[in-house]
């Protein structure tokens, strides 16, 4: 049964703001607030009040009915757009504690969008950390982890350690939901660090509640049982039930697998009660549905009834899954109908305006109609002019731009060719004419000489340096093998070679690409693995290849745990493609690249390409 233990939304928004109370004491400060506002009338302060008590409030109703009261004040106020992203962000965090995911979507990402238009980057990575806690919430790890890593470029340039160390916990548990255990746990332990650093105990309890979790996947049960029950009892005096209830299902599960029913019991049953005072529905979903599991298997068939049937109704009272397609494309369509209702009201604006600018036009045209004539006609041919000398600029940079695409992907192609063709007559010529050579010999009379094992010997030694050098220059892409046998194959001789433990994963579904995009995308992790061997100095690697249908974008994800570098000093390599040249092709194909590098948790270049995919014939 698969466990959801993500960082909480409370969680966040607490630490973001240096609050540190337990839930009963932040909601004695909102009740405190509630009377403050009572008596504020129409004062400006108000709003930051309001504010507050949002942030506050430990019940999700009350967050969303002083969100809706949030958004009302600061509509249409240009001073007030934060105050405005904030109660989109709010009403998202709460429906997401209330298991309504598809309205807690649309909320985030009215918010994101605000956010990006204003360029308030630090509400924008809180935006998108939230909007990948949605999406982990409703299973949908991928997405989640795209979100996360959006998130975690901008705390780099524009955030603190603080939002740098729950992104980081938000990030491993994305790794740890697709089995990538290594680097779940490089995340946490760089994230536990920080926390420990700022004097932060609740992002900590829940470092060491979460990294519990791989230990139980990796079957280390004796550490997994103990960080379980030391966040516990971290959370404890910070009041945080939302984490404790959740830790309790967990060891509820992990003394199950072991037998240990008595202790299953307490802990589940502890978790249904604390999701009952709070009404998580989650929480009593997964407790109740456990317990039914347990009492079965003790042939107790009417408690096994009972907790099923309650399973079943908090199941079907959170979303149900024919919503999940929905939300996978809400994001696209949420987004264009937002911008298409936004131009509208600039229009009816536009025309307005208009309407009092040909007001005054009218006016004027009566003392200077003649003036107005040659001035407009000097201005129209000016505007016509520059139009047309930028209509023939934007021809020729698209001209240029598809030139260098194609001449990039000839080249490339080419490349390969030569190396296969230069395979291929090492083989075929000299491999030959070796044998040959070792025939003779065999033929001579004195066979069993010195002089002529030593030559036999420098034959067998040249046959076989030049078939190793064949299979080298050949190894690749070949026209019936594809791209993820290539990787495989490629990481495969990696990791036989010692020294380094390599991790590949790919999810292209039923997705294909043509050959010279697989030979380009090969080509690309080839060279960013040879950059880890030469410089990383490294002993983990991790290769991810994804295609998301959304986008129509293949992701490519390289991660090591070396010692970084630093981007800037970064000049291209003589003998490979370098860290420079690779940006600019990937750029030259529309792409995206970022370096996340440090000395703590190694390097991380994650890369987008929108290569369309092209149906699989074998299935025609």
């Amino acid at each position: 049964m698969k466990k959801r233990v993500w960082f909480f939304v409370f969680l966040f928004s607490t630490m973001l703001y240096g609050c540190y109370q337990s839930v009963g004491q932040n909601q004695a400060k909102a009740d405190s607030l509630i009377q403050v506002l009572a008596h504020l009338g129409q004062k400006s302060d108000k709003v930051i009040v309001i504010d507050q008590i949002a942030q506050l409030s430990s019940s999700p109703s009350d967050v969303i009915r002083f969100a809706e009261r949030l958004h009302k004040a600061s509509l249409n106020k240009k001073e007030y757009k934060t105050y405005l992203i904030n109660s989109y962000r709010y009403k998202g965090m709460a429906y997401r504690l209330m298991g309504e995911l598809e309205k807690s979507l649309e909320n985030l990402i009215i918010a994101a969008r605000t956010a990006e238009e204003e360029e308030l980057h630090t509400n924008l990575a809180q935006t998108y950390l939230e909007i990948a806690n949605t999406y982990t919430a409703n299973d949908d790890f991928r997405n989640a982890l795209y979100y996360e890593a959006k998130a975690v470029n901008l705390i780099r340039v524009h955030g603190n350690q603080q939002q740098l160390a729950i992104n980081l916990l938000n990030t491993g548990y994305s790794y740890y939901t697709l089995n990538i255990f290594d680097s779940a746990m490089l995340l946490y332990n760089e994230a536990e660090a920080i926390f420990e650093e700022i004097g932060l105990p609740l992002g900590k309890a829940y470092t060491i509640g979460n990294r519990a979790l791989v230990y139980w996947k990796k079957g280390d049960y004796e550490t997994s049982e103990r960080d379980l029950l030391k966040a516990i009892e971290m959370l404890e005096p910070l009041g945080d039930q939302y984490g404790m209830a959740d830790y309790h299902n967990q060891l509820g599960s992990i003394y199950l697998e072991q037998d240990k029913i008595e202790k299953t019991i307490w802990h589940t049953e502890k978790a249904i009660q604390m999701g009952e005072a709070l009404g998580l529905k989650e929480q009593i979903r997964d407790a109740s549905l456990l317990l039914a599991d347990l009492y079965e298997r003790q042939k107790d068939f009417e408690k096994a009834l009972g907790y099923q049937t309650q399973y079943l109704a908090y199941k079907d009272s959170i979303e149900n899954t024919e919503q999940t397609k929905k939300m996978a494309d809400m994001r696209t369509e949420f987004e264009v109908n937002l911008r298409e209702k936004e131009i509208d009201l600039l229009e009816e604006r536009e025309a307005l305006q208009w309407t009092y600018i040909a007001i005054a036009v009218a006016l004027l045209i009566l003392a200077i109609v003649l003036l107005l004539y040659f001035r407009q006609r000097f201005i129209t041919t000016q505007l016509k002019a520059s139009a047309d000398r930028k209509q023939q600029s934007d021809r020729i940079k698209d001209l240029l731009g598809s030139q260098e695409t194609k001449a990039l992907q000839a080249m490339v192609k080419g490349q390969d060719k030569e190396r296969r063709k230069l395979a291929q007559d090492l083989h075929n010529h000299f491999g030959s004419l070796l044998a040959t050579l070792k025939v003779n010999l065999n033929g001579m009379e004195d066979v069993n000489s010195e002089r002529h094992k030593t030559m036999t010997t420098l034959v067998d030694q040249a046959c076989a340096d030049i078939r190793d050098m064949s299979h080298s220059l050949n190894m690749g892409i070949s026209e019936n093998f594809g791209l993820v046998p290539a990787l495989k194959e490629l990481t495969g001789h990696l990791q036989q070679s010692g020294g380094l433990q390599v991790e590949f994963a790919a999810s292209m579904g039923d997705h294909q690409l043509n050959s010279e995009n697989e030979i380009i995308i090969y080509r690309i992790v080839q060279e960013l693995v040879s950059n880890v061997l030469k410089h990383a100095e490294a002993t983990k690697l991790s290769v991810s290849l994804t295609y998301f249908d959304e986008e129509s974008l293949v992701n490519i994800i390289v991660q090591d745990n070396g010692k970084g570098f630093d981007e800037n000093l970064v000049a291209a390599e003589s003998d490979g493609m370098g860290l420079g040249s690779l940006r600019e092709m990937v750029e030259n194909f529309d792409g995206d690249i970022t370096f996340d590098t440090n000395a703590q948790s190694g390097t991380t270049v994650n890369i987008d390409l929108p290569f369309v995919s092209q149906p699989d014939l074998t299935e025609l």
